[in-house]
């Protein structure tokens, strides 16, 4: 009796090990995830005033830039930052210069960006044409490009140089 039932035992295991197969599940399609940081990349480079145009109270200096293409300046995103004293700052970005004699605002300068398909223009602008552009620091800069694609836009603060390098891995 007892040899009977290690047999009944041994062939219920048998049975149970053999009905579980496991089967895999398909059920629908899901949304395609977004892409990686493929399209996004980072340019360093410096602002050098020895390399700028003046025209009154603007002094730009332009480049080249073959990868700023049609996609990503119409479907895509161009981020700027420049280094001051240790952090990248987003810009445009606007500063007072106080008068030595009254705790005021003389003026005010700009660090600004503009482009378009092949080009960027990097640029300080002064709030009076009376000031020598020509005596601002040079500055060290990060361009962003992010190619054109839904994700770009959305869901992170990209003003913040710690936020979009993390977002999209990019380097220092």
């Amino acid at each position: 009796m007892k040899r009977l039932s290690q047999q009944l035992l041994f062939a219920g295991l048998i049975l149970i090990a053999s009905g579980c197969v496991i089967e895999e599940s398909v059920g629908p399609e899901g949304a395609q995830g977004p892409p990686g940081n493929a399209n996004v990349f980072s340019l360093n480079f410096d602002f050098l005033l020895s390399d700028a145009a003046y025209n009154g109270a603007v002094a730009s200096v332009q480049y080249d830039v073959p990868d700023l293409t049609a996609n990503v300046v119409d479907e895509g995103a161009i981020l700027m930052f420049f280094r001051d004293q240790g952090t990248w700052t987003a810009m445009p970005y606007t500063f007072g210069v106080e008068s030595q004699d009254l705790p005021a605002v003389d003026y005010t300068i700009s660090v600004g960006f503009g482009y378009e398909v092949g080009f960027l223009e990097v640029f300080y602008e002064a709030s009076t044409d009376v000031v020598d552009l020509s005596l601002l620091p040079d500055r060290e800069m990060k361009l962003v490009v992010i190619d054109g694609f839904f994700y770009g836009k959305s869901g992170f603060d990209m003003t913040d140089w710690d936020a979009v390098s993390t977002r999209f891995n990019l380097e220092d």
